[in-house]
């Protein structure tokens, strides 16, 4: 018996997970950021080799059997991509926050220092 779409999807995501959590152990001297990008490179050549043999070798042919119910292969590709993809959507809120906080931060202590430098456009007498 099959589990069920979400179970399927949610044991993509842990895969994934753990795939990231032993780049980042096997490569300690890299960013998370980098071990990130691991998980994206082998999820892209994973995809790509899966959908080339299900579109060329397993079938149905796409172009000539358009609609047709999806083989148990495809539904395995769908759940690995979309497991990725929540993944992916994790990785890009995480690291896009800790950016935005640097920015943020770099902001606030850039102009914290010209207000002490300036007063009405001229520079403070100290």
């Amino acid at each position: 018996m099959l589990l069920p779409l979400p179970l399927r999807v949610g044991c993509s995501l842990l895969a994934w997970l753990a795939l990231y959590a032993w780049f980042c152990h096997r490569f300690k001297h890299r960013s998370y950021e980098w071990s990130c990008r691991l998980v994206t490179l082998t999820h892209g050549i994973l995809a790509t080799c899966l959908s080339a043999y299900i579109g060329f070798i397993d079938g149905p042919w796409p172009l000539s059997h358009p609609g047709s119910p999806n083989t148990t292969l495809q539904v395995l590709g769908l759940c690995l991509s979309l497991g990725y993809f929540l993944f992916d959507l994790c990785c890009i809120c995480r690291f896009a926050r800790r950016k935005s906080m640097k920015k943020y931060h770099a902001w606030r202590s850039q102009r914290s220092e010209e207000l002490h430098l300036k007063t009405n456009g001229h520079l403070k007498k100290h």
